[in-house]
């Protein structure tokens, strides 16, 4: 069943998150949004949610790139890896190379409506099997004898490419 994959882990993050990372990323995309949400609109006749910028002005599809510089520095904090999700031997596993921001929702009036997607992606890793709800893995793609590791499946993970061996 070999196979090479990247698999992804998606946060969601808004006003009610509690880890004190998830709060910075909240509070400076917050701003960066209010910021590039007046670039965007229209003087004449503004609008207060994203979605209806959206519908405005479909340059305001841009956005959720620009906020993603307010979270870069935070994110190279993380140094390549995602310490939350360990693997079956409680090894910290999650390696990460790539992240994307998506903006769920926000108002420029009202920060509680503010909600955004942050979904991480690993390198690519050999998919050996998978056993009892676990992948095994490798951080190695090619040659005959492997390392592995094995990762329980999550919620939170998908695999986000795929490429049969």
């Amino acid at each position: 069943m070999k196979a090479k994959i990247k698999l992804a882990f998606r946060v969601v993050i808004d006003e009610n998150s509690s880890m004190l990372w998830d709060q910075y990323i909240f509070e400076d995309t917050y701003l960066e949004y209010k910021i590039q949400h007046q670039v965007f609109d229209d003087k004449d006749d503004p609008v207060k949610n994203y979605w209806q910028l959206l519908l405005k002005n479909s340059n305001a599809e841009k956005i959720p790139f620009l906020l993603s510089t307010a979270v870069v520095n935070y994110v190279s904090q993380l140094n390549g890896e995602i310490k939350s999700l360990p693997d079956v031997l409680g090894n910290t596993f999650f390696p990460i190379e790539d992240f994307k921001l998506d903006l769920i929702s926000s108002n420029v009036e009202d920060k509680s409506k503010h909600k955004i997607g942050l979904t991480f992606y690993t390198p690519e890793l050999l998919l050996m099997d998978i056993i009892d709800n676990k992948y095994l893995l490798s951080k190695t793609t090619s040659g005959e004898h492997f390392d592995t590791f094995m990762f329980s499946f999550h919620p939170q993970v998908a695999i986000s490419y795929y490429a049969a061996i």
